[in-house]
């Protein structure tokens, strides 16, 4: 069995260091109005594994205001949480639990005052235990936005933050769905039948893993543009474990993008037509068991509005498209079906060769249906109000 490690440093340490507190007897006083680190250090070597942190403050003084606590390794955090004073007046201690997934030479504890907190800190303590963190992402892992988490204008950016804040700010956490075995069992099916970016992937299957289930009514999942078929792929083997009843429906001519608008679009007819073999495709998902997964083929102008009838509720609709007429069509076809608190995710608008796709974006969702977004990172989330 692998033993505990233990550590705790005193406020006379000189491992902790503070930037606007000061040093008083036995511990480090924090007073309201400066705004700034009011704890950091020690910068412990420590190895993977799960551990938690913990400020101890000084009972006689009650906490006030507002703080943030992390732990990080300069400049990449690895675990994140807001507190404010009455947090800790139960007991004295801020905790903040974090993983591990590889060994770090300086660990460090920091404590942010917005300038409105005050306490004594007394010590620093870091304790856990050693060893392999595959394990699955849980989603009290995620980071805790400063954000209320409240519907508003259709979309709740708490969850948006979430999702961005852990893909763009916490790279132990992208580290860890990496190894998350729901997450390696939906990508290595999907392989290289999917060119969708690795970190729009994570989006997706944290969208699928904790906030599809949410949804109030059961509903389906349409992809515009499968190409290759991996995609539509990743995530019926999600939805498989996630979203019981659910099936997921890949569109696509399959035989290379119809004309396009050479005034917005820098993709022309027929492009990628390569590497797709729609017959082999489908083998494939019969030989891994995807029987909740349909590829429609054809002009989405022609397959949609049939199709979309017979799906009935869609609760997410991941648009792959690269120019503007494709997106037009799917989303103007999808959204007499979408379900409130619906999902629409765009994997193209951001690209460099894929302005059309945005401008579709903005003229419809965005200046036609007043839209606001849920999320900008990776990619572009959208909410059905």
């Amino acid at each position: 069995m692998t033993a505990s490690l233990s550590y705790r440093f005193d406020a006379g340490d000189d491992c902790l260091r503070t930037g606007i507190g000061s040093r008083e007897s036995d511990v480090i006083r924090v007073t309201a109005g400066k705004r700034g680190h009011a704890l950091y250090g020690p910068y412990v070597p420590l190895p993977a594994g799960r551990y938690v942190a913990k400020v101890r403050f000084a009972r006689e003084r009650a906490c006030k205001g507002g703080a943030t606590i992390d732990v990080c390794n300069n400049p990449v955090i690895l675990a994140q949480h807001v507190l404010r004073g009455e947090d800790i007046a139960s007991d004295g201690v801020a905790r903040i639990e974090f993983a591990l997934p590889d060994p770090l030479g300086a660990l460090e504890v920091r404590l942010y005052s917005d300038g409105s907190f005050c306490g004594d800190i007394e010590a620093v303590e870091i304790a856990g235990v050693p060893g392999s963190v595959e394990e699955p992402l849980e989603f009290s892992e995620l980071p805790t936005p400063r954000v209320e988490n409240v519907v508003l204008k259709g979309r709740n950016l708490h969850d948006g933050y979430q999702r961005s804040m852990a893909l763009g700010l916490f790279p132990h956490l992208a580290r860890k769905i990496d190894k998350d075995p729901d997450y390696r069992q939906a990508r290595d099916i999907a392989g290289q039948r999917t060119i969708v970016s690795e970190n729009n992937l994570k989006n997706l299957f944290l969208i699928f893993k904790f906030f599809l289930p949410r949804l109030s009514q059961p509903a389906h999942v349409v992809e515009w543009g499968s190409y290759m078929g991996g995609g539509a792929i990743f995530m019926a083997v999600l939805a498989r474990k996630f979203l019981p009843g659910c099936r997921v429906y890949g569109f696509d001519t399959f035989k290379g993008m119809p004309p396009t608008d050479a005034q917005v679009d820098q993709h022309g007819a027929g492009g990628f037509l390569d590497g797709v073999n729609l017959n082999e495709l489908r083998r494939y998902v019969r030989d891994v068991g995807l029987d909740n997964l349909e590829y429609v083929q054809g002009d989405f102008a022609d397959t949609a509005a049939p199709a979309l009838r017979r799906i009935g509720p869609v609760g997410f609709a991941h648009l792959d498209c690269d120019i503007r007429s494709a997106i037009a069509c799917a989303y103007d076809a999808t959204r007499p079906h979408m379900v409130s608190g619906g999902y629409w995710a765009f994997d193209d608008p951001l690209a460099p060769d894929c302005l059309g796709a945005a401008e579709a974006m903005e003229d419809l969702l965005v200046r036609r249906d007043g839209l606001n977004c849920e999320q900008a990172f990776p990619h572009f989330v959208f909410r059905q109000p």
